[in-house]
């Protein structure tokens, strides 16, 4: 939990000074990329979490990774990072800044799961629905699992709606379990 309220304190700390900057949203691509890149790098964690690598072979190696592809808002704020010893909390960070960015820009993340691909008539229709009900605009996650047989799972924050088939197949074992017929001969 303390990893978390400091990452967060810095997410917002970098956000504050993009929105001055006004380049929240290079900011936020930027954090992405880091986040995506750190999330499928174990080795890059396990360097940025090595105590016997020094703090200057730690920033010269985020320069080259990231150095092209990054602003330098962002490039800065990670030196600032490696000088202060929280190399470690980068991939936190970089998650706390998206979130605060999708709040901040009135977005909700969906994650969204079919049998088969969604294309984008799905997702236009499903996000008219939300419309109805909430004034966020929606971000599509979208993954197949073909074990749900049909329908789809939509998840947005901490609702669940579940309109599969394989949920319906479940409920209806669920009736068939109870014996409500009882023979009395």
């Amino acid at each position: 939990m303390k990893q978390i309220l400091l990452a967060r304190r810095y997410a917002k700390a970098l956000f504050e000074l993009a929105i001055l900057e006004k380049t929240s949203d290079a900011v936020h691509a930027d954090m992405e990329i880091i986040a995506a890149v750190m999330d499928e790098n174990r080795e890059l964690r396990r360097v940025m979490s090595n105590p016997l690598i020094t703090p200057s072979k730690k920033l010269s190696i985020m320069q080259h990774l990231f150095g092209e592809h990054i602003s330098a808002l962002s490039l800065k704020f990670f030196a600032v990072l490696i000088r202060k010893g929280r190399e470690q909390q980068i991939p936190e960070i970089a998650l706390q800044y998206q979130m605060l960015y999708l709040e901040h820009n009135n977005i909700a993340v969906a994650e969204l799961v079919t049998a088969y691909p969604a294309d984008e008539s799905i997702k236009n229709t499903i996000a008219a629905l939300v419309k109805q009900g909430s004034d966020k605009k929606l971000l599509f996650r979208t993954s197949t699992n073909p074990g749900i047989i049909g329908g789809f799972k939509l998840k947005i924050n901490d609702y669940l709606l579940d309109a599969t088939i394989s949920n319906i197949i479940a409920k209806l074992h669920k009736e068939f379990d109870k014996n409500l017929y009882i023979k009395r001969f």
